[in-house]
């Protein structure tokens, strides 16, 4: 018999925090579902852990590949998946023994395309609680069209939109392979907004748990999520790129906004990166005018109205607008 979820977890070099995520789905209160432990060639312990876990539940299947880095490995899960519904866990987080229950419950009971919950951000003793700016409860395609296509992509105090983290949902799988919705495997960070943008995007029945933190996102101090890189600026060009090509020709919504406001967010992303990188001042000094001179940066401020953010923001959107970048390193780089 088939089982009710897919739950989807690459796994790269995670041996110290593997179990407590693997434990987590196991301890639900909602028993029928799969395990795909995707080791995406780590060099630690981590496969050996998966393959343990493999011998003592038969729920749990184990794929072993060359390093793709996640969204290879989300895809991967997409396409060796079982259940109705997947579910992605990053491999460092962990989910509360509640969540499936009342996430299947809510998507058998309304046929949903995919429902989410909030989450808490972790960090040893510290914890913030995190929802989104929009009301809780049902949504129709006609709801989404009104409602959430204003904040598809970005929303107007540039800040990430409502389905900013793939793992705090759970999809219709046949609903994705439907849509031929799948991750763009050459963007390696930030690759779960353009995905939740094109979800939410083709679905007609959402559902949004406001409130209820299930999953439990763990702040890493030593993760390069963070951290600069020319690869990174790389992949968020390509984010924007594609932005424009899937929703830039949309005939149901102008997105050219948002598009425009993501782009921003990316490329103040990409300067407060440079702004903590270990570079001296003049390589960063020389990575900041590389930005603020490129031309989908450029791109930004043609008829552009400047968004809702406070007076220090607009300060720096001015900097990067008129591409003064000696003042703004004089005044931010230390």
């Amino acid at each position: 018999m088939l089982p009710k979820i897919s739950v989807v977890i690459p796994v790269y070099n995670v041996e110290n925090y593997l179990h407590r995520c693997v434990d987590s789905v196991l301890n639900q209160s909602f028993q029928d579902f799969e395990i795909i432990l995707i080791d995406d060639g780590s060099k630690d312990k981590s496969g050996k852990i998966c393959d343990e876990y493999a011998q003592i539940d038969k729920r749990i299947r184990v794929i072993h590949k060359e390093n793709a880095r996640v969204s290879a490995a989300r895809n991967d899960g997409i396409k060796s998946a079982k259940g109705k519904y997947i579910s992605f866990i990053d491999s460092d987080d962990w989910i509360d023994p509640g969540m499936y229950q009342e996430m299947v419950n809510k998507a058998e009971e309304l046929d949903l395309d995919f429902i989410m919950c909030d989450y808490k951000k972790r960090e040893n003793n510290y914890e913030f609680k995190r929802t989104q700016p929009i009301r809780g409860g049902y949504y129709s395609k006609e709801d989404i069209k009104n409602e959430l296509f204003q904040c598809l992509i970005m929303l107007e105090d540039v800040e990430y939109p409502p389905t900013n983290s793939n793992c705090v949902c759970l999809f219709n799988l046949l609903f994705l392979i439907t849509n031929n919705l799948s991750y763009d495997e050459d963007i390696h960070y930030d690759e779960d907004t353009i995905f939740g943008s094109k979800v939410l995007y083709h679905t007609t029945k959402f559902y949004y748990l406001k409130n209820h933190y299930y999953y439990n996102y763990f702040y890493n101090q030593n993760s390069t999520t963070n951290t600069y890189s020319e690869k990174r600026w790389n992949s968020f060009l390509k984010i924007n790129e594609r932005l424009i090509n899937f929703f830039g020709n949309s005939i149901e919504f102008d997105f050219s906004r948002q598009i425009k406001i993501n782009m921003l967010y990316l490329t103040l992303s990409a300067l407060g990166q440079i702004k903590y990188s270990k570079n001296d001042w003049k390589e960063r000094s020389n990575m900041i005018e590389e930005i603020m001179e490129h031309p989908q940066v450029k791109g930004i401020f043609k008829d552009f109205k400047f968004p809702d953010v406070s007076w220090k923001m607009k300060v720096i959107i001015l900097l990067i607008k008129y591409r003064m970048f000696r003042l703004y390193c004089l005044s931010v780089l230390r």
